[in-house]
């Protein structure tokens, strides 16, 4: 996000465009810097020609006006940095926040404050007793405000210490798609794979109300992905929508594919993967849509892409959330970010729905074969692999060094990044409200603890009782 946008967002009430004199507004900062610059040249100057007549020479008069220069260069770099603040997938990210499905629009599941619970135990559990709907989607946790979409078409916004509900907003549809949230808003989209005519929201962060949506034909089972002040996302036979997040006005379209996943967005461009038709992995233009390239997969491309910017992961296979096929397969494959060629690929024994999440060199990533695999994200060599004993649907999440996913038959697992080792598990089904338990959501870390709901209805805090609590409301 450039500076004059970040700016802007923060100057321009929610649901309204920035006028030009709301844009001049936000570039004051940097026009004071600039005017200040100019005061301490025009002052340094006088100072040198006094020094100059007192007997400094020319040479030095240069040197002492260059390195104030230099110094003033300096001085308002280090503000202009500090307002832009760090990028991450193209938007400023705050420590101890986990704001979209694998934390960035990358979706490389690597926490930003990277902070992870050492323990496993229960801080809180939220469920509705109006409703007994699994919770399939990924929260978002930003502040003390966590953020789940349920199968009953309710997005809760909870607090992140307590669990007690903040407010509610109801959708048209089940919401599978995980929230983003960015800049006081949550966009956020609804609809499983039966659905039609599905909508993007936007959406108050505060309050939960609606700011403006957005209808496509389709269904958007995926979280959106926001980036440079765009949202980029798939709607199943709609193929790819690019939509300005600020007043969800379409930008452009990319019709033909039909995409159910979430895409990995850069500079480069979009990338995301064809699950039916022809299944293929693509990369547009993020500007304007137009195909750069495609690739043919061997079969269907399951789980949404991650990239780390030279290269690009994708999770493939056969069968679905529900069941394995009668013959199942497998991998991982990785991708030049650039030209699409394929650089390596690792095996599974059945298919890899997950997202691969990326820390420290490895890339790490789950299938349905019950296993947690970690393999060289450069080579796809196996590091180790981890038997969960159960499918592994739940894309992993990484934090301080450990590794955190769910499994089917609803435990929640911490193993160390580095060996696979065991760190420790937590049973969901200690609270559910029938034997079938799954947790195929993936989880989001934030300060130092863990959030994840379950199909048994019931959303889960996990972490070290002791742990400090969130950041100010």
């Amino acid at each position: 996000m450039s500076i004059g946008w970040t700016m802007i967002l923060a100057v321009v009430p929610l649901g309204r465009r920035p006028g030009w004199g709301q844009v001049l507004l936000s570039y004051l900062p940097i026009i004071g810097l600039v005017l200040v610059a100019a005061v301490v040249l025009a002052v340094l100057k006088r100072l040198a020609w006094r020094w100059y007549v007192t007997g400094f020479s020319r040479r030095t008069q240069f040197v002492m006006i260059a390195s104030a220069v230099v110094l003033v260069i300096s001085a308002i770099a280090i503000p202009i940095r500090y307002v832009r603040g760090p990028r991450a997938g193209g938007q400023p990210v705050a420590e101890d926040q986990w704001s979209t499905f694998m934390c960035n629009a990358e979706r490389t599941g690597l926490g930003a404050g990277g902070r992870g619970p050492t323990a496993g135990q229960k801080i809180w559990t939220f469920r509705d007793g109006l409703s007994r709907s699994p919770f399939s989607a990924s929260p978002a946790v930003v502040g003390s405000r966590v953020y789940v979409g349920s199968d009953n078409r309710q997005l809760y916004c909870l607090n992140a210490d307590s669990g007690e509900v903040v407010w509610t907003f109801t959708a048209a549809c089940e919401l599978f798609a995980s929230p983003v949230v960015a800049g006081g808003r949550v966009y956020l989209g609804e609809g499983l794979h039966h659905s039609s005519n599905a909508k993007l929201y936007c959406l108050d962060a505060a309050t939960g109300r609606k700011i403006w949506e957005f209808a496509t034909a389709g269904h958007i089972e995926f979280s959106p992905t926001l980036f440079d002040g765009k949202l980029y996302f798939g709607a199943g036979p709609d193929g790819i929508y690019c939509v300005d997040a600020l007043g969800g006005q379409k930008l452009w379209q990319y019709p033909n594919a039909h995409v159910d996943l979430s895409p990995a967005v850069t500079e480069q461009g979009v990338f995301f993967g064809c699950v039916y038709g022809e299944p293929a992995f693509c990369r547009l233009d993020g500007k304007d849509g137009k195909l750069i390239w495609k690739r043919p997969a061997p079969y269907e491309v399951c789980g949404s892409p991650s990239t780390d910017g030279a290269r690009v992961y994708f999770g493939l296979g056969n069968g679905n959330f529900d069941m394995s096929h009668a013959n199942p397969v497998g991998s991982v494959y990785c991708l030049s970010a650039d030209g699409g060629a394929v650089l390596w690929t690792a095996k599974a024994d059945d298919a890899v729905l997950t997202t691969i999440a990326l820390w420290g060199g490895s890339a790490y990533f789950g299938s349905r074969d019950g296993r947690l695999y970690c393999v060289d994200a450069q080579t796809g060599q196996r590091r180790w692999a981890y038997d969960a004993k159960e499918p592994v649907l739940s894309s992993p999440a990484v934090a301080d060094g450990r590794v955190y996913f769910g499994c089917n038959d609803g435990l929640i697992h911490c193993v160390d990044a580095s060996t696979g080792g065991k760190v420790w598990s937590y049973d969901t089904s200690q609270a559910a409200f029938n034997t079938e338990v799954q947790v195929i959501a993936s989880p989001a870390i934030a300060n130092g603890r863990l959030y994840v709901g379950s199909t048994n209805f019931v959303f889960f805090c996990l972490g070290d009782a002791s742990a400090p609590t969130t950041g100010p409301r």
